[in-house]
């Protein structure tokens, strides 16, 4: 076994200094660097045991079955085969790893350190998508805490690249690509922890960018890069769209889902077109229209291809479910929600869509909840969502939220007066933690429900509390 050790090592260091393996390794081609490990020997197997990665999955790799965009397979392969400096660098990886996550940081006392003239927001978000697996919430407050919205941009290679991009967009190469796409995916995770306002400017500006370089270029359907750099434009239009509905402009998310379905037509990527129906659902929904928002959905379950992002489906179809359970129709909603599960017990939100990397496990039952609590099945649905509340880390309080008003709601249709409004109370409560306003109105639509029970003293003290948040939300938008 120790021989066989040696020999595999041997043919890596050979296969290393080839120049087919630097150029797999910058298209980061991780089925390339399977194939030719393959045509020298390393068999399957042994790229699993050095790596840690499921031989099954491997072998989805090497056909292109599956395509790896996150940043920890490519540092299990880099550090499981001990690729050298230069082959890290065309993978977009550090030097070495450092264990901590973002590159150049430091973790002391369990919160990542980082130079706070070397990043601002846009960095930040950066930094965040190249690392491409979720942070602990409380490594990224460390950051987000150190870093702060208006620390002047980085002069760095980076930079340069970009600013030369910005004055001759027919310049761009790949380089210039994956710094945006990284730089789309890590907006997509910073707004589950950050409020909207706090990185909506940084959103928009990386939108304008991406904007000049595309205006700059000539349309050219097999041009790569450009069609990429649409994606970005598309994906991070979804979540300007999103930001703005949850910041009370519902015209502007409405144009940004628009410019977002537009560009994923360009790009023909209708699993975009889903995500901007998806999104497009909320609106109507928070304000109690469910027969327009499963209409939506239905329409983003037509575009979305079949098996081409199962994230995608399990979000959409559990969506749907809980539409469907909210306008009565319990049989779509069983049929809907059963196609939710078959999709999510298959989906890897690591290797997904960006913006299905926010549906984990509690984020999942959390649409249980809301589908269950309708349906009538109350006791099962607050009992899940105690145990999902309990276990959320206190930063994902946005989640809290609608799952109380959830919980609230079907109270109220049981007749339980008292403890919807103690539940729709606690929710208001996490919207003002989490300056989330984008529930806002459906606690309203609560309220409005309540109106007749005014004078009880917890529906008293949830009306007032309502409007408290109303005012908090009004003042912050002024």
């Amino acid at each position: 076994m120790a021989m066989d050790q040696r020999n595999v090592r041997e043919i890596l260091d050979g296969v290393f200094a080839r120049q087919d393996m630097d150029d797999v390794c910058r298209r980061r081609d991780v089925g390339g660097i399977i194939r030719i490990l393959g045509k020298y020997g390393v068999t399957q197997g042994q790229i699993a045991s050095l790596t840690g990665i499921a031989q099954g999955r491997i072998s989805e790799y090497k056909t292109g079955k599956r395509i790896p965009t996150a940043k920890s397979t490519f540092e299990a392969f880099a550090d499981g085969l001990g690729m050298p400096a230069h082959l890290r660098h065309s993978l977009g990886l550090s030097p070495k790893s450092d264990g901590n996550g973002a590159d150049g940081a430091q973790l002391i006392s369990g919160e990542f350190q980082i130079p706070t003239d070397t990043f601002d927001l846009q960095l930040l978000a950066e930094e965040v998508g190249k690392r491409g697996d979720a942070l602990k919430r409380r490594e990224l407050l460390g950051m987000i805490a150190r870093l702060g919205a208006t620390t002047a941009l980085a002069q760095n290679e980076v930079w340069e690249r970009l600013s030369y991009a910005l004055a001759k967009p027919s310049a761009i190469d790949e380089a210039i690509v994956r710094e945006m796409e990284a730089r789309s995916a890590g907006f997509h995770r910073l707004e589950e922890i950050m409020s909207a306002g706090s990185i909506y400017k940084g959103l928009a500006l990386h939108l304008k960018e991406v904007g000049t370089i595309l205006n700059g270029t000539t349309t050219d359907p097999k041009d790569e890069l450009r069609r990429r750099l649409i994606v970005v434009a598309a994906e991070s239009s979804v979540l300007a769209g999103w930001i703005a509905s949850d910041m009370g402009s519902p015209t502007t998310a409405r144009n940004f889902y628009s410019t977002a379905e537009r560009a994923a037509k360009e790009a023909n990527d209708p699993s975009i077109v889903a995500c901007a129906y998806a999104y497009r659902s909320y609106i109507p929904s928070a304000k109690g229209s469910h027969g327009r928002a499963r209409a939506l959905l239905a329409s983003a379950l037509e575009v979305l291809p079949p098996s081409a992002s199962p994230g995608t489906m399990s979000w959409l179809a559990a969506r749907h479910a809980e539409e469907s359970a909210a306008l009565g129709d319990k049989e779509s909603a069983i049929h809907s929600w059963a196609r939710a599960e078959e999709a999510f017990s298959i989906s890897d939100p690591e290797e997904d869509r960006v913006w299905t990397r926010f549906l984990d496990q509690d984020r999942f039952d959390s649409f249980r909840i809301a589908t269950y609590s309708r349906m009538g099945r109350l006791n099962e649905a607050e009992e899940m969502a105690h145990a999902v509340i309990a276990r959320l880390p206190h930063v994902e309080r946005k989640r809290a939220a609608i799952i109380l008003a959830d919980i609230a709601t079907a109270h109220l249709v049981q007749g339980s007066i008292d403890a919807a409004a103690k539940l729709a109370r606690d929710g208001l409560a996490a919207v003002r933690e989490t300056e989330y306003a984008i529930w806002l109105p459906r606690f309203e639509v609560l309220a409005e429900s309540l109106r007749r029970w005014h004078t009880q003293p917890m529906v008293r003290a949830f009306m007032e509390d309502l409007a408290m948040t109303k005012r908090q939300f009004s003042s912050s938008q002024r």
